[in-house]
């Protein structure tokens, strides 16, 4: 451990130990936690493959959970709305669980362990992908890089050269991660981003001979939960199901048109697969600018959720609210210190 996070991790002790991050959870009491969960998923599962980007296991999410429940009080999206609005009065140390993207994963393995703990998670879905029920483009790409593992590759798209470095498992999370930085910088139209997405995936299927679309439907890394599997869980009050567009697209990189398409369709195909009000949304990967949020509010959605970091309170826009990462691998001073700083 380096001497920074040692220091760092003393200091939060300190903080704990003389009662401060008590008081200050208490003083947080009327405002609102909510975490972000994307995939969970059980660790003696056999898979064919292993994503890049680091992954929830049950066994972080149950202990985390239990933890949680010590100091705060769990409650669904609905109570978080009606408090944020006034409706009912707040509810001390309030938490909210979501899961973004619609894995199936968060049902096999994480919804038995939110119920363990009395949780209703809300799940926003991306309703194109449910219907389809193929990979999202990130992990059709990263599955695709790792099918040709062992080389430099060098891709191209309209004359533009891409570059991966597949000589390791460490090289190409390092490459991928830069690729994907560079592409969100790079990038002001989300649907040109997606046809670069498309080509780059589409050369390296056909070098290998393999394409994560053919296994997904059996893989748990990557498997999108059906309508089936959400109506019967809807039915059974045992989740809230929300929007998170048609594609996962980035709102702040689309015309107004394409924009009110992917909440429009999203919103009614939820509704109609699923026979309940579809309220509330979430941003794809956290962007938002004024016309996006003025064109959810107008499209008919109570609230809309962000990456943007913090508690909720009352007095906060309904269409951007503030959500954590889920705190794996943290101590109860560490989580309490970090969900109550920001």
């Amino acid at each position: 451990m380096k001497l920074k996070n040692i220091i760092k991790i003393s200091f939060i002790k300190a903080l704990y130990y003389s009662g401060f991050l008590k008081l200050l959870h208490h003083k947080n009491r009327h405002k609102i936690c909510v975490l972000m969960v994307h995939g969970v998923m059980g660790p003696d599962t056999k898979t064919v493959w292993s994503p890049l980007r680091k992954q929830l296991s049950v066994k972080e999410f149950d202990r985390t959970l239990k933890m949680l429940s010590q100091h705060y009080n769990f409650i669904t999206v609905q109570q978080s709305i009606d408090i944020l609005s006034d409706k009912i009065p707040p509810i001390d140390n309030a938490l909210l669980i979501t899961f973004d993207d619609g894995y199936r994963n968060n049902i096999d393995y994480a919804l038995p362990i939110c119920e363990k703990y009395d949780i209703k998670p809300v799940i926003f879905v991306v309703t194109n992908h449910v219907n389809s029920g193929l990979p999202f483009w990130f992990d059709r790409l990263d599955y695709a890089l790792q099918q040709n593992m062992g080389q430099v590759l060098s891709l191209t798209h309209k004359d533009d050269v891409y570059t991966f470095d597949a000589t390791s498992r460490d090289a190409l999370v390092d490459s991928y991660k830069k690729f994907r930085d560079i592409c969100k910088g790079k990038f002001s139209d989300d649907i040109e981003l997606n046809y670069l997405f498309d080509s780059l995936c589409d050369t390296l299927e056909e070098r290998s001979g393999s394409a994560l679309k053919d296994i997904c439907h059996e893989d748990d890394w990557s498997a999108v939960v059906s309508w089936e599997i959400l109506k019967k869980l809807t039915s059974d009050n045992r989740i809230d199901v929300a929007s998170h567009t048609q594609d996962h697209l980035r709102l702040d990189c689309l015309i107004e048109s394409k924009i009110l398409s992917q909440l429009k369709q999203s919103k009614v195909c939820i509704e109609k697969e699923l026979a309940v009000k579809c309220d509330y949304f979430c941003y794809p990967n956290g962007n938002y600018n004024k016309l996006s949020k003025q064109l959810v509010k107008e499209v008919g959605y109570q609230a809309a959720f962000s990456t943007d970091v913090g508690l909720c309170q009352s007095k906060d826009d309904l269409m951007t609210l503030k959500r954590f990462n889920f705190p794996a691998h943290k101590k109860i001073p560490e989580l309490l210190f970090l969900l109550n700083t920001k």
